[in-house]
């Protein structure tokens, strides 16, 4: 963060819910649509790939696959990618929850259903994930509470210039459940 006040959610530690979740539904064919390289998808990623390892499973690299945050179109494209694969996932995880939309359309227009034929997981918990059908199931970062402590922090640096703490602030999110990834333990 090189000197500067930064206030981030914490994204590796919300995968790791995120993906243990899923794992508890039953499934081990996780995919996961990542977004650009950037130090949010860095983190994301390890914690994927950290969780997976830890909880003994094997995801092969056709599984992940990359697409642009907050674009619905590669997300569809990206989706098609993974379901005409030998054996595709039983889940999918997007990279936030507009690109789910995306993943959403493109599971619709193949006649499946969520999570009845193929569970998917967002991110970002934005309003609509709440209203869609099913619900989608999502990490919700607390944006509130970044704004809050980001203002205050810069009113503090603006006030204080010389005592103001240059630090890193991590804003922990919640898991929205909704109803999106299937339960397959039998």
């Amino acid at each position: 963060f090189d000197g500067n006040i930064a206030v981030v959610s914490n994204n590796s530690q919300g995968m790791e819910e995120l993906v243990t979740y899923i794992y508890n539904q039953g499934h081990r064919r996780i995919a996961y649509i990542h977004g650009d390289n950037t130090s949010v998808t860095r983190m994301r990623l390890s914690g994927f790939y950290r969780t997976l390892q830890r909880l003994g499973v094997e995801i092969p690299d056709d599984y992940v696959k990359e697409c642009p945050y907050r674009d619905a179109d590669s997300a569809a494209r990206v989706t098609g990618e993974l379901l005409d694969l030998p054996n595709p996932p039983t889940c999918i995880l997007y990279p936030d929850d507009y690109s789910a939309l995306g993943g959403i359309n493109e599971i619709r227009d193949r006649g499946m259903r969520i999570p009845a034929d193929i569970s998917i997981a967002g991110y970002d918990g934005i309003m609509v994930a709440r209203i869609l059908d099913p619900k989608l199931t999502t990490l919700c970062q607390d944006t509130e509470a970044i704004g809050k402590i980001a203002a205050d922090k810069l009113i503090d640096l603006v006030e204080h210039p010389k005592t103001t703490l240059i630090d890193r602030y991590v804003i922990e999110g919640t898991l929205f459940r909704g109803a999106s990834v299937k339960n397959i333990n039998q």
